[in-house]
């Protein structure tokens, strides 16, 4: 397979985020006409905090592209300030889910499965490095990043780099 160039790479990670987004929607639309008791809180709200932090993902990508590019895109202090915040924000709707399932009395296994799926979004966006291709480059190691996030020696994930070289800039 032949390697795609830095500003292919950056157009596919945001295209394919904000493609993700969408897709668990058309899917969480299609089990809810299927099946109408799906359409619950212990469900959606998971699918909604998912999204938030896959478009927070997207439009970071596109922001490196548009860097790349030499367009008008925002630099490492301006996306780091607002990163900081988005990575506050999603502890906070993540927490939110808990009293969510309990005041709410509904559970859900695909919910809950949801919500460990954007825990481990956001720790790929604002902590470590979670996605690296197979070496066909069509599919993603699961092994690896676990291994390296055991031993310590997993890298900070591009965000993660640029809020933290602001952060030691002041």
């Amino acid at each position: 397979m032949k390697k795609r160039t830095i500003k292919q790479e950056l157009f596919y990670l945001f295209s394919m985020e904000l493609f993700s987004a969408v897709i668990f929607w058309v899917v969480y639309g299609m089990w809810v006409r299927a099946e109408p008791w799906v359409g619950k809180a212990a469900i959606y709200y998971p699918l909604i905090v998912l999204t938030v932090i896959l478009v927070q993902g997207s439009l970071y990508w596109l922001n490196c592209l548009m860097r790349l590019k030499k367009q008008n895109a925002l630099d490492t202090q301006q996306i780091a300030r607002i990163y900081q915040l988005f990575k506050i924000m999603d502890y906070g709707l993540l927490a939110a889910y808990i009293p969510v399932l309990l005041f709410t009395k509904s559970f859900s296994v695909v919910g809950m499965l949801i919500w460990l799926f954007a825990i481990i979004e956001l720790i790929n966006y604002f902590h470590y490095r979670l996605s690296y291709y197979t070496k066909s480059g069509f599919g993603l190691q699961i092994i690896k990043p676990l291994r390296l996030l055991i031993s310590g020696t997993a890298v900070k994930s591009q965000i993660a780099k640029e809020i933290l070289s602001v952060q030691k800039g002041k």
